[in-house]
């Protein structure tokens, strides 16, 4: 192979990552929605990793009881519109992990403010595992390009 070719091939897996970038960090957002949706609707814990807090009505309480909802803690979990509401979005190439209406916005901030505590924020170890994870997506696709030279 001639170093133009050579280079040809390089600058061509260059363009192949470029292109497949998008794709990366929508899959990197999955994997993060994931981990912040088990930290907060399954565990019940703010991005701190502290609890959200315990449910102090015995209304509340005797009311998720009935309908099959735990009650040791706060885990914001009831309608499921919060759940659901926090979605990966792609727009023109930026990706976003982002709660995608303004009810469900509004009730995550008010969670946030009444109990004072930063929970729909992604903690310092979902971000590091989500780096990783979309490093190596990258490693795994530079492995495949590079065994074409």
């Amino acid at each position: 192979m001639t170093p133009d070719e050579l280079a040809r091939k390089i600058l061509s897996l260059a363009t192949d990552i470029s292109q497949k970038k998008t794709g990366f960090l929508v899959q990197g957002g999955l994997f993060l929605e994931g981990l912040m949706k088990q930290r907060i609707f399954n565990d019940g814990k703010a991005t701190s990793g502290s609890k959200i807090g315990k449910y102090k009505s015995k209304s509340w309480k005797k009311t998720r009881s009935e309908l099959g909802f735990q009650t040791g803690y706060v885990d914001l979990q009831f309608t499921g519109d919060l759940i659901g509401s926090i979605q990966v979005v792609e727009d023109g190439g930026d990706v976003y992990l982002a709660i995608i209406n303004d009810k469900d916005f509004d009730k995550a901030k008010g969670n946030e403010e009444r109990r004072k505590k930063i929970i729909f924020d992604p903690s310092k170890s979902e971000r590091t595992e989500t780096e990783i994870y979309i490093s190596e997506l990258i490693d795994i696709e530079l492995e495949r390009l590079i065994a074409k030279l």
